[in-house]
């Protein structure tokens, strides 16, 4: 899905560049872009407690095409395990907002074995895919409430909390782990629930540790984790702290930590670091990695623990 976006973003660009016909040389140069042949871009990422399956399935598009990708209608997508065993299907009644979306009685569900990606639609060869859902992860949380201050030039002192994880790093599997907080807000007359906000987090001299750029988390890799004698024990970062007894205060806070498979973890990383690098006229959004057959878009799963905090 965000691939899709990146996508028709630098389209735009790449045609704003190429459209200029003076340069301040005052050389005009005419590129020639090849033919393409447009191609089925899917993106379909999913947890094991997910309630909705949600499938992006576009067709890339030449940067000669002022439309860019277009949502494509008519999809037969299929989730299985083995060569029959079908466990989810999407069709056309599915296909709302310009995506295909899936409401489940339950949760999707943890599978051990290799799940297939199967996407069928008319006017374009059938893609396809695997991905295996890592196990589900297992937490360990000390939390230190206004446990810390940092000096900010801007802010003065400003007190923060303190999070502290041990996190499994299995010998045998490449670990990512996508970390987030949530804060739970009521309204404070009529005492609704208003939801959970992301809380923002931050690390510090870290480098198993990084920002993650699509979803607001921190992902923690044992890709940086060399030299590091207690693998991803220890893992450390803060947020700033909430006052408790101020009427916007939340009403209370969890922590969610998502196991993500190798290649959903490359496909946020390499999306992540297309997007940090600005507005380039000269960025390839080819370069986003993907485990799809037709070289577009990333069938990506993931298990989630979630932990509330006291």
């Amino acid at each position: 899905m965000k691939n899709i976006f990146t996508l028709s973003i630098a389209l735009i660009l790449i045609l704003s560049f190429v459209s200029c016909d003076r340069f301040a040389d005052g050389v005009v140069h005419e590129v020639e872009f090849p033919e393409h042949s447009p191609r089925l871009a899917v993106t379909l990422i999913s947890g094991d407690i997910d309630s909705q399956i949600v499938a992006q399935v576009t067709s890339t598009a030449s940067v000669l095409d002022a439309a860019g990708p277009q949502p494509v209608a008519g999809a037969v997508i299929s989730l299985s395990l083995g060569e029959d065993a079908i466990v989810y299907t999407l069709g056309e009644e599915e296909f709302v907002d310009l995506a295909y979306k899936l409401n489940l009685d339950d949760t999707f569900g943890h599978f051990d074995a290799t799940m297939t990606l199967n996407v069928d639609a008319p006017g374009f060869d059938p893609v396809t895919a695997t991905n295996t859902m890592p196990p589900i992860p297992e937490v360990a949380l000390t939390y230190e409430y206004r446990g810390d201050t940092m000096h900010s030039p801007w802010n003065g002192d400003v007190i923060q909390d303190i999070y502290t994880l041990d996190l499994v790093n299995h010998s045998d599997l490449d670990d990512s782990y996508l970390i987030n907080v949530d804060a739970l807000y009521i309204d404070a007359f009529t005492l609704d629930t208003l939801g959970w906000d992301q809380v923002w987090l931050r690390s510090q001299n870290d480098q198993r540790i990084t920002e993650e750029f699509i979803t607001g988390g921190l992902i923690v890799s044992d890709k940086n984790a060399t030299g590091w004698t207690d693998g991803l024990a220890d893992i450390t970062f803060f947020s700033k702290s909430f006052d408790y007894d101020k009427e916007w205060s939340p009403v209370a806070l969890r922590l969610r930590v998502q196991a993500l498979s190798p290649e959903l973890a490359k496909f946020y990383e390499s999306t992540g670091d297309y997007l940090s690098g600005g507005f380039d006229l000269f960025a390839e959004p080819s370069l986003i990695y993907s485990n799809v057959s037709s070289g577009f878009g990333c069938f990506g799963l993931s298990s989630q623990t979630i932990v509330e905090i006291n």
